[in-house]
């Protein structure tokens, strides 16, 4: 929540300097701070976070409204109904109480965050990315289910053009999906908050489908597959976090603002997040998405 400051400034001087915090502009770290009372919900902007060093039990909310979500058990979190503007996010949990101050949140956009928490404190890390609609994946459990219409860990998620459906590595139905089972959902965040869904996989608890995988970590370098034509890096091999990954025909490559992404724009230095399957020394990657730079 921004704090009043009295300071002379013309109406249009004003319009100028909140057009200057837009999305990518500037966040500060606040420690607790005592709160304006909660207020009803005014907003249309949407807040997608990647959080790093979370422990257990995170929660984040919006400072001065009712909002807020928990973490889930891969470090993302949503935040629908944002006020425009600046908005300071709260995060706690387990030894973890602390507050960051996100400017530039517009109606209808999705604004992506990455967040370092270390030491009790919350950091932005990189450039906030602000779209009409932003690259998804996240888990939760099924609430509810009516059709091509689920809740996924509160979430409103849109089934009716979703690729691929699968549990225990085999494919199913839609409908073969079960309330009260966890989800993992990939797919295309909108500006109103809903994901309109391209994969979704059924996960038994504390289970993943054998030999699947998925991390994130810096891309150490790049090369051309044996198999490309003329050292083409259509299907490059890189080395990410350590772990060589191999890519193929099937390999979806995205920015993770949700764009596409060539897989020669992916560079040395690159902050990845690779989901896959673990072979012997390799790990095949199903999708790549790449930080915006």
């Amino acid at each position: 929540m921004r704090r009043k400051r009295f300071v002379f400034l013309s109406l249009a001087g004003l319009a100028v300097a909140l057009a200057a915090a837009g999305c990518g502009g500037s966040s500060a770290v606040t420690g607790s701070e005592t709160e304006a009372s909660v207020a009803p919900v005014s907003g249309a902007a949407v807040v997608q976070g990647t959080v790093t060093g979370a422990g257990a039990s995170l929660q984040v909310g919006v400072v001065g409204t009712p909002l807020v979500t928990a973490v889930d058990d891969e470090g993302q979190f949503v935040l629908s109904g944002v006020p425009a503007g600046t908005a300071t996010l709260k995060f706690e949990g387990t030894g973890v109480d602390t507050r960051l101050s996100v400017p530039g949140l517009q109606d209808g956009l999705v604004t992506s965050i990455t967040v370092q928490l270390s030491g009790g404190s919350a950091q932005l890390t990189g450039t906030p990315n602000c779209t009409p609609t932003a690259e998804a994946a996240f888990s939760g459990v099924l609430d509810q289910m009516a059709g091509t219409q689920l809740v996924v860990g509160g979430r409103k998620v849109d089934a009716s053009q979703v690729k691929k459906v699968w549990r225990d590595g085999r494919r199913i139905q839609l409908s073969d999906l079960r309330v009260g089972e966890k989800l993992k959902v990939w797919g295309t965040l909108r500006g109103d908050g809903a994901v309109v869904a391209e994969e979704i996989e059924a996960r038994t608890p504390d289970a993943r489908p054998t030999g699947w995988i998925e991390f994130r970590g810096t891309v150490e370098s790049v090369s051309a597959s044996a198999l490309d034509v003329q050292g083409s890096c259509e299907t490059p091999t890189l080395v990410v976090g350590g772990r060589k990954v191999k890519t193929d025909g099937t390999t979806r490559f995205k920015w993770s603002d949700g764009s596409a992404l060539s897989p020669g724009d992916i560079k040395a230095g690159d902050k990845a997040f690779v989901a896959g399957w673990a072979k012997d020394g390799y790990v095949l990657a199903e999708k790549i998405v790449i930080d915006r730079r």
